[in-house]
């Protein structure tokens, strides 16, 4: 072979090297922007995690918060009710044995109604 049948050759050697190179070249940025993306994704959702687990903290504080205040609103209040009932029955025992009665037939009544609603279906 002569010279002038191998300088072509070479002269596409190098660029199919030199193509090879820029490929491998590009692979590696793409690699290393993927690695940043996923990197920041993780970051991003361990941030939201941990927002989302304060939040729902913060919310069964709230709720415990709430729950307690009720109940000691609810205690109050019976106590109150009891201290007024036991100072109305002093006063007209029958009056209020009768209101108790009456509450007692409502009650039943009301619970009537709903069995027969829940029956009826």
């Amino acid at each position: 072979m002569t010279d002038a049948t191998n300088q072509p050759s070479d002269e596409l050697d190098e660029r199919v090297e030199a193509a090879v190179d820029e490929a491998k070249a590009a692979a590696d940025r793409a690699a290393r922007e993927a690695d940043a993306s996923l990197e920041a994704m993780r970051n991003a959702a361990a941030d939201a995690a941990e927002r989302g687990a304060a939040a729902l903290s913060d919310a069964a504080s709230q709720a415990r918060a709430v729950a307690v205040d009720a109940l000691d609103d609810a205690e109050d209040l019976f106590e109150d009710a009891s201290d007024w009932l036991e100072e109305k029955y002093r006063e007209n025992p029958a009056l209020v044995l009768g209101v108790a009665v009456a509450a007692g037939i409502a009650l039943l009544v009301g619970v009537g109604a709903i069995a027969r609603a829940i029956f009826r279906r």
